[in-house]
């Protein structure tokens, strides 16, 4: 579609929202596609979408996830992707036998996947010291804690830039224009958008000593990044295993709306943690069966591809 949700009121994106259902039904269900919200699509667009689906297919079904909790949404999904990063790190730096705590965490990006992101990185002791947008970045080296991470979900809604965090918290700094790659840290955690990091950036990385950078956004980083980084000694962790949280959460609402139930958000988030516990579990072996070390990216591509191929086969799909 061509419609720019920007500067329009509640009722105009609602209208739009009804529209674009109107087609998109025909197409969707919960045995044959199953959309979910992405950038600029959260739970209100979630929820209208869903209501006219419903409207036009009289069904109440998991077809849409990341519906609001009145609608049948899962307790914990908001978080999910962000907290399911911070867990697939967590198993990274077992496996170096390295620890979270105290870490220096450098985060791209202020919306959903940077807000579970820095909360469940902050519960576990880790110091967030950076955010950003479009417009530039924000260093607060006192640590994004507390009312801090609360205020990121003020700035997506308002859609304040990151400029909006030094106004609300002047102590920070605001570098209007520039990505935060050149901040030192003990990790890097891109969650903005894909493509975030050439190799300009991944050379920054470098120069800091980090070794990791675990992948919160979709494809943040340029192929020719990643090699740099690898290269280079620093762990990559990427998206395709260490953003499936959400993903992973879209599911459990699947299995909740389906037995027409309500999960409790403990059980939610535990189940989280093992599905991120297994999907490394699964990158680490594949990489390590064919002889590629500790290879997360190519471990998770083969993992996934063997899961693919494997179910192709037995259907004879060939």
């Amino acid at each position: 579609s061509d419609f720019d949700p920007k500067g329009k009121s509640d009722m105009e994106i609602m209208r739009f929202c009804q529209s674009f259902m109107s087609e998109l039904y025909r197409h969707i269900g919960d045995d044959v596609d199953v959309p979910a919200g992405d950038l600029g699509v959260g739970g209100r667009e979630i929820g209208f979408l869903f209501g006219q689906y419903k409207k036009l297919t009289g069904k109440y079904t998991g077809t849409i996830t990341g519906k609001p909790i009145v609608s049948g949404g899962l307790l914990g999904r908001a978080e999910a992707t962000g907290y399911g990063v911070v867990t697939f790190l967590t198993e990274v730096l077992k496996h170096e036998n390295d620890t979270i705590k105290d870490k220096v965490c450098v985060v791209s990006g202020y919306g959903n996947v940077t807000w579970g992101t820095v909360k469940k990185l902050d519960m576990l002791g880790a110091k967030v010291i950076t955010i950003s947008g479009k417009d530039g970045y924000i260093l607060d080296e006192e640590g994004i804690t507390g009312d801090k991470i609360d205020y990121l979900l003020e700035m997506r809604d308002k859609k304040t830039g990151a400029k909006g965090y030094v106004e609300k918290y002047p102590n920070a700094k605001y570098f209007p224009g520039e990505k935060p790659w050149g901040v030192k840290a003990d990790i890097y955690i891109p969650c903005a958008t894909q493509n975030e990091i050439n190799l300009e950036d991944a050379k920054l990385i470098v120069s800091s000593g980090s070794k990791y950078l675990i992948e919160g956004a979709n494809m943040p980083t340029l192929n020719e990044a990643i090699a740099y980084l690898q290269e280079n000694g620093v762990i990559v962790a990427p998206a395709k295993a260490a953003n499936a949280g959400g993903v992973a959460c879209s599911c459990i609402e699947m299995n909740q709306n389906a037995s027409h139930d309500f999960f409790n958000e403990k059980d939610v988030l535990d189940k989280l943690d093992e599905i991120m516990i297994n999907i490394h579990k699964q990158s680490m072996e594949a990489a390590e069966k064919y002889g590629l070390g500790y290879d997360l990216v190519k471990g998770a591509n083969i993992a996934g591809f063997e899961k693919v191929a494997e179910a192709m086969m037995c259907q004879g799909i060939v």
